[in-house]
């Protein structure tokens, strides 16, 4: 997952944004905010997000709602919330550790292999329980992805599309970026410079 990570140079927290109970400005202002930050994509699916899409400022820890901050900030489309097992994981370590903020941590210790995410080190519990907790691999988002992606990589080899018409193809149709870590893995590409 490539949006969960957070950045010390955020916007939101140069000027102190916080999610406040019935202050609609304000609260929109942060989600784009995020939004921005995110690329545009939603935190916890990697769906680009579409104009028609809802999307919420989601409290990563629902448990601090009111009382928490950037890091505990995510903009995300509304049903990807139908994924999170909030109560299951209402003590789990990674609400302490929060080693998924750091891209490098969270490349060392979780991956996107064969359709599904899974931790790197089958003893890594803290990760497997992120992976759950997110529903990373719900059924109905797997199912999305792989016919997401299938579609993808087909179009592109029927048009029998180079590596660089490829890049040229997702300069001009960023929404076509949906499910990133699954294109970057199935097509074999590095699509770093897109979410940069």
């Amino acid at each position: 997952m490539k949006f969960l990570a957070k950045r010390s140079d955020s916007g939101v927290l140069s000027e102190n944004l916080t999610y406040k109970r019935g202050r609609d400005e304000n609260n929109r202002r942060l989600r784009k905010m995020l939004l921005a930050e995110q690329k545009n994509f939603c935190a916890y699916t990697e769906k680009y997000v579409e104009a028609l899409d809802t999307v919420e400022v989601e409290h990563f820890n629902s448990a601090k709602k009111y009382n928490d901050d950037y890091y505990n900030y995510y903009a995300v489309i509304r049903n990807s919330n139908q994924y999170k097992k909030d109560e299951a994981y209402r003590d789990a370590s990674f609400f302490n550790t929060l080693f998924f903020q750091d891209s490098t941590q969270f490349n060392a210790r979780i991956r996107y292999v064969d359709g599904v995410y899974e931790e790197i080190d089958e003893n890594d519990a803290e990760a497997r329980d992120l992976i759950d907790f997110l529903g990373f691999n719900h059924p109905s988002l797997h199912t999305q992805r792989n016919r997401y992606v299938t579609r993808l990589k087909n179009r592109f080899e029927e048009a029998g599309y180079t590596t660089e018409q490829k890049i040229s193809h997702f300069k001009q149709h960023p929404e076509d970026l949906s499910f990133i870590t699954a294109i970057e893995y199935e097509l074999q590409m590095d699509l770093s410079d897109f979410i940069t």
